[in-house]
């Protein structure tokens, strides 16, 4: 499949006050440090980590939804978007919209779900009214809510339902990229269950690209094709979901994984809890080599020192660990093999 979405070399920062110096003196906090990924046409790109790792932050930026100062390339179908002006950021509006996390908030409860999903299309198209309105009706149909339904308030629905809705909405644009943030969270499980089963066939139906994020890598296994793991602001690890949750190379990668519960009793055998001590760096005073190195259960000398890229070694499967050989052979082998 071809590569619709290339972000290249992300950044985004956050301007933070130093009180009592006497100079206004500002400093930054940098949510997002120089990230690149690619994302094919039709999967689905998962981006996970615990929370303040910023991956959320990522995400809207690629959405120009974020306040602060973001630099780098982000290529949609061949076109630079993040420089786009009034009528270029219009347009590409259209072409990638969001699933935002928490249903309840999201929506205007001032208005009827017809009007919060007709929204986009009044905002950002010039299509007539009757156009809309069969759009809204085919939408309704598509995400499973009755037409009836229409008419009433976000109050008048269950958290489920009310994600359907901002569902619909994210799909009336017929968007080329749509950024789940976390769109299961805040539902009970079972409901979860049944909106990723909707976005999954809502994918297939309409050939859609999702950027996923999530902290739950057990909703991850179940709807990506590939994962980039963010910690501090950096991808750590990037590849596809069977060689990422089958071999982990990085050590945060590979404790996340081992907090995931699994039926399969070969699986637990194979991933014992790996627990993470201590806390995440100072985002403001962030150490010189790995950002994971105060917690890290193998670090060595040198990845205090030097910051490790993201390679592969000749492959798609990206770690930016300086224990990694080149076998692919993770540095977590040996912390396993001796339990």
């Amino acid at each position: 499949m071809p590569e619709l979405l290339d972000v290249r070399n992300l950044s985004v920062r956050f301007p933070v006050g130093r009180k009592g110096t006497g100079w206004g003196q500002t400093s930054y906090l940098t949510a997002v440090d120089d990230i690149s990924f690619t994302v094919r046409k039709g999967e689905t790109l998962a981006i996970v980590g615990e929370s303040g790792s910023g991956k959320t932050t990522a995400a809207l930026a690629i959405a120009q939804l974020v306040a602060g100062e973001t630099s780098g390339e982000v290529v949609l179908d061949g076109q630079d978007i993040m420089p786009a002006g009034r009528d270029q950021l219009r347009a590409m509006r259209r072409k990638v919209q969001v699933i935002f996390q928490d249903p309840y908030s999201s929506l205007n409860p001032r208005k009827r779900a017809e009007e919060i999903v007709r929204e986009p299309l009044d905002n950002l198209t010039n299509k007539p009214a009757r156009e809309k309105r069969e759009i809204v009706d085919r939408l309704f149909q598509a995400v499973g809510l009755r037409p009836e339904q229409k008419r009433l308030f976000p109050h008048q629905f269950s958290g489920g339902q009310r994600q359907r809705i901002g569902i619909a909405r994210a799909l009336s644009t017929q968007p080329e990229v749509i950024i789940c943030d976390e769109p299961v969270s805040a539902l009970d499980v079972a409901v979860q269950a049944q909106i990723l089963n909707l976005l999954r066939r809502l994918q297939s139906e309409f050939g859609l690209t999702y950027i996923f994020i999530s902290h739950d890598l057990g909703v991850v296994q179940h709807m990506c094709d590939s994962v980039a793991v963010m910690y501090m602001g950096k991808i750590v690890e990037h590849a596809d979901r069977l060689a990422l949750f089958n071999n982990p190379q990085h050590p945060y990668t590979a404790a996340l994984l081992s907090a995931v519960p699994s039926i399969d009793p070969t699986l637990r055998d194979h991933s014992k809890r790996i627990l993470i001590p201590g806390d995440p760096p100072d985002p403001l005073n962030l150490p010189a080599g790995c950002r994971f190195v105060s917690r890290c259960p193998v670090a060595q000398l040198h990845c205090r020192e030097l910051v490790p890229e993201l390679t592969g070694n000749g492959t798609e499967h990206l770690t930016a660990c300086h224990l990694v050989d080149a076998d692919l052979v993770s540095p977590m082998q040996a912390v396993r093999e001796a339990e």
